[in-house]
């Protein structure tokens, strides 16, 4: 009856929002349902409209790999979306005609999957939202699998990961994953519908991790974070040792002990499978404020050895709790990543019985990097009842030049600005900040 209730009280409560405040919903996933049959006035299928395009490569491309096939998988009366950068934009990319010639099917079947999605994306569909539309491309990635969502097959334990696109518009050009691809050039077909873009988009092929540490501004960031895990771990493995007389190795520490502190790794990158065979999530992808070396140096930490010593003045404030048989605790800086790299959940709040609200999508592009995000339920649904929704604890706004400015709410501390936006990776935007995230009350000294 309990979560009967809280469900009825969701839907008040959504209802609410929706027609008192649209900004509280704009970024809300799209709701699942019985789709309205495609309708369109066009007289011209897609393949159609690509022969007469300024994409010749493309349909070139097109012509030469299996994507007919593939599509006809789907059902005799698919529908389809393709997003076919014309032909400067494809020589731009490397794919010449001479190229696309010596390429192997297998890769131009990938080529084609990544920029066609089923189901319609028209231009005035985009008109109507603030907010990106989310577009699932038909090229998946082997080996990858997210959170359960939408495939039957997985028995609700996971879905594939599937090269995603993340559409907006600004004024009268068309964005794609925050990048802007040209003026909007959408045709409509009576089997779904055709965009024209002007620049290739790029296809993630590293990890949030492999991305930071291949860029060369980060070393502070993710160095401080890797020997403040060595530092947390060392003193929970001295705590044990002296309760039961054996220190366990560290992967036991982190699996049994320590379960809950937010690993430099975790979440940046693929994770080791659970057992041999297993199958199930292996990333998350969400969104990443990436603090450069010199945010460090702004806010008086000159060296990785200045983060530790910093974090050193709170060892007592973590230890092994014998009574829950458990790690307790976390180092000053540690509340200060969290807001960079996953939205300050270490502070959500809890029922007595320890539930969380459910996670939400957080993939933020710079094109929302707006006040509306203000308000976006970070965390909601599951168990707990809707009071323990979880509000975005940043603030968000834009400069007098239009660069998107973020802080802990409340604080005291400068905003940060986004100074180099939308770094795809498998794992989400990475978006680089001038400055740290310091929450309110936080002491420097």
């Amino acid at each position: 009856m309990r979560n009967l209730r809280n469900f009825w009280v969701f839907v008040l409560w959504a209802c609410i929002l929706f027609l008192g405040a649209c900004s509280k919903t704009e970024f809300m996933p799209d709701l699942e349902g019985a789709r309205v049959p495609f309708q369109s006035d066009a007289t011209q299928t897609v393949e159609q409209l690509l022969t007469a395009s300024p994409a010749k490569l493309f349909y070139s491309a097109w012509q030469k790999s299996n994507i007919k096939n593939i599509l006809k998988q789907q059902g005799s009366k698919v529908v389809f979306t393709v997003f076919a950068p014309n032909d400067a934009a494809m020589q731009a990319a490397g794919l010449s005609a001479s190229a696309i010639n010596q390429l192997p099917v297998e890769e131009l079947d990938s080529l084609m999957m990544f920029y066609t999605s089923i189901g319609p994306v028209t231009k005035d569909e985009l008109k109507l939202r603030s907010d990106n539309f989310m577009v699932k491309s038909l090229l998946s990635h082997p080996g990858l699998y997210v959170k359960y969502y939408d495939n039957a097959e997985s028995n609700n334990q996971y879905d594939l990961y599937y090269y995603r696109h993340y559409m907006g518009l600004k004024g009268d050009d068309l964005l794609m994953n925050g990048k802007n691809v040209g003026k909007v050039n959408y045709l409509p077909a009576t089997n779904g519908g055709l965009y024209i873009i002007e620049k290739a988009v790029e296809r993630p092929t590293k990890t949030i991790l492999e991305a930071l540490k291949a860029d060369g501004r980060f070393t502070m960031f993710i160095e401080s974070q890797r020997m403040a895990d060595e530092l947390f771990l060392d003193k929970i493995g001295a705590d044990i040792e002296a309760v039961f007389g054996f220190r366990p190795e560290p992967e036991d520490i982190m699996r049994d002990y320590a379960y809950n502190r937010l690993y430099y790794k975790k979440d940046w990158g693929i994770e080791t499978p659970l057992y041999a065979g297993y199958i199930g999530p292996n990333i998350t992808v969400s969104t990443l404020f990436a603090p450069t070396d010199e945010a460090f140096h702004q806010a008086g930490f000159q060296t990785v050895a200045d983060i530790l010593k910093f974090n050193e003045r709170s060892m007592d404030g973590v230890f092994f709790d014998e009574n829950s048989y458990s790690a307790v605790g976390a180092f000053p800086m540690d509340t200060v990543y969290n807001f960079h790299r996953n939205w300050g959940r270490m502070f959500q709040p809890a029922t007595s019985g320890g539930d969380k609200a459910d996670k939400n999508a957080t993939v933020f592009y710079s094109n929302v990097l707006k006040p509306a995000l203000n308000s976006y339920p970070v965390n909601i649904g599951g168990n707990p009842p809707i009071e323990y929704t979880y509000t975005m604890p940043l603030e968000f706004s834009l400069s007098s030049n239009n660069s998107a400015q973020l802080k802990v709410k409340g604080s005291e501390y400068p905003a940060a600005t986004v100074v180099d936006a939308d770094i795809n990776t498998l794992n989400g935007p990475i978006h680089v900040v001038d400055h740290l995230l310091f929450p309110k009350g936080f002491k420097l000294k």
